[in-house]
């Protein structure tokens, strides 16, 4: 690569990476959940739960409120998150509604969706992960 073609390259991605702006820190989302109020609070506050719940995301602080019935959908779930560091974008939006979709999926039934074992024609397919 010549080195005019390089720098164009480099200007390039100088280009892209500045129009990339980091999001908020602060994210809340909110979700029905079928369960009652002290059911989904001690799920919550059960360490190693939250702490799966949270897996892989830059979490500083979170909190949770949990509403009236809406209809018969459930409580009103509201997760709020503070990231410890800034995600591009809706970024935070993003993972704070994944979050509150794993505490659903805790909540009504049982466990955490994952795809670990899951034969999706992988070589390592029902192995642990290592």
């Amino acid at each position: 690569m010549s080195p005019q073609a390089a720098r164009s390259v480099a200007d390039r991605a100088r280009q892209v990476i500045a129009t990339v702006r980091p999001g908020s820190t602060e994210g809340h989302r909110s979700l029905p959940i079928r369960s009652t109020p002290e059911q989904i609070q001690a799920r919550w506050d059960e360490p190693e739960l939250r702490a799966a719940i949270l897996k892989d995301m830059p979490v500083a602080d979170a909190s949770l409120t949990i509403g009236g019935p809406d209809r018969d959908w459930g409580s009103t779930v509201t997760l709020e998150l503070r990231l410890s560091a800034a995600v591009p974008d809706i970024g935070t939006q993003a993972l704070t509604g994944k979050a509150l979709r794993r505490l659903k999926a805790l909540c009504e039934t049982g466990e955490i969706p994952s795809t670990a074992f899951n034969p999706a024609a992988r070589d390592d397919a029902g192995e642990p992960p290592s």
